[in-house]
């Protein structure tokens, strides 16, 4: 008995030995070591390190200030600039109507923008018109200057098609009233008041615009036969005793550009 376990012990210790010998040489034949690789024989034209070197002499860069890609806020003022351009020239029709009068007017408009902002600017406009108004016993005819200081702004800020335009401003005109009857006067007036209106893109060059007065305060001077009558009036309503002027504008900076 103790012959036989003294035979398979050392028949398994020579087993577990064989094994561990052929498990590190096989480790050994597949394991890489310097010895293996002769770094002599690479030449110094097979790995060449300077070629992976950038030199920006070797590259000509074709760039320029002016070139470069502008900024969103530099792309914005240009549009906006345009959106509201330098001076622009409106000419049109208008009509108002009361229950015994109709009123009138042919006129011609120059603007100028005196300030821009984000998305409104500020206009000057110097105008002038000729008006009439038929009444049941009457006729009047007008020729007026007008002077206005208006807001320009964008109802939707991020296309600017159609503007809100809203201000101040005075006419002064002078006329004669000739009645039925044969009874003639003349008169100079006086308005300032208080304006609303749109102004719709139509092209880079032209617009269309709508314009009206909300609040309005007259003073009248009359003259016939030496005597001088002077009378003040107030009125807010909205195409009575006023004009609604629609105006063809074109726009001198945009076609510039």
């Amino acid at each position: 008995m103790k012959t036989k376990l003294l035979f398979l012990m050392t028949f398994a210790f020579f087993l577990i030995n064989s094994a561990t010998q052929l498990q590190s040489q096989n480790l050994y034949e597949n394991e890489i070591t310097f010895q293996d690789l002769d770094i002599a024989s690479i030449s110094s034209q097979t790995i060449d390190l300077k070629s992976y070197e950038v030199n920006i002499d070797d590259y000509e860069l074709d760039y320029s200030v002016e070139n470069a890609p502008k900024s969103i806020t530099q792309n914005d003022a240009q549009v906006n600039a345009v959106a509201y351009a330098l001076s622009m020239v409106a000419f049109g029709v208008g009509f108002g109507f009361t229950e015994f009068e109709t009123l009138w007017c042919i006129h011609a408009e120059y603007y100028l923008r005196l300030a821009l902002f984000t998305n409104s600017a500020i206009y000057a406009a110097l105008g002038a018109g000729y008006n009439s108004i038929n009444g049941d016993n009457f006729t009047a005819n007008i020729l007026d200057v007008t002077l206005k200081l208006l807001m320009f702004a964008a109802l939707v800020k991020r296309y600017q098609q159609v503007k809100f335009l809203y201000g101040i401003f005075g006419r002064y005109g002078f006329g004669s009233e000739k009645f039925n009857d044969g009874f003639k006067t003349d008169f100079t007036r006086l308005v300032v008041g208080l304006i609303v209106g749109f102004q719709i893109l139509i092209s880079p060059q032209w617009s269309f615009m709508i314009q009206t007065s909300v609040l309005n305060y007259q003073e009248q001077i009359r003259k016939y036969s030496g005597i001088e009558i002077k009378d003040n009036t107030t009125w807010g309503l909205i195409n009575k005793n006023n004009i609604l002027a629609f105006s063809l504008v074109y726009t001198f900076a945009n076609s510039k550009r």
